[in-house]
């Protein structure tokens, strides 16, 4: 039954983001229920936004939200790591040729 609370809270959270006043897009206004968005890049705030009302009309139409639960932990995962300091792997520059380097702990 707590689950059930859990996904009408988070229904609740969508629904009165969708309906804010003001010029700002569905996913800005997001950042109210959901602030750790705000360490995504703005492309990724818009994906979240879609992904999570298609999950969460998907798992109301079933009456399951366990699949909703996963999807926002994962997003949220994602934010938790680029605030970490993660850094995408088409964001990294790679070595055209492998290169050896010493063990670090062969110093200790």
């Amino acid at each position: 039954m707590e689950r059930e609370h859990e996904a009408l809270r988070l229904a609740a959270s969508l629904v009165a983001a969708s309906l804010a006043p003001g010029a700002l897009s569905f996913a800005e206004r997001l950042l109210v229920p959901f602030p750790w968005l705000g360490f995504l890049p703005h492309s990724q705030r818009e994906q979240f936004a879609a992904e999570i009302v298609e999950v969460a009309r998907a798992c109301a139409a079933i009456s399951s939200f366990e699949r909703l639960f996963v999807v926002l932990a994962e997003w949220r995962s994602t934010a938790e790591a680029v605030a970490s300091g993660y850094t995408p792997d088409d964001q990294l520059d790679w070595l055209d040729e492998s290169e050896a380097v010493d063990d670090p702990r062969a110093s200790e």
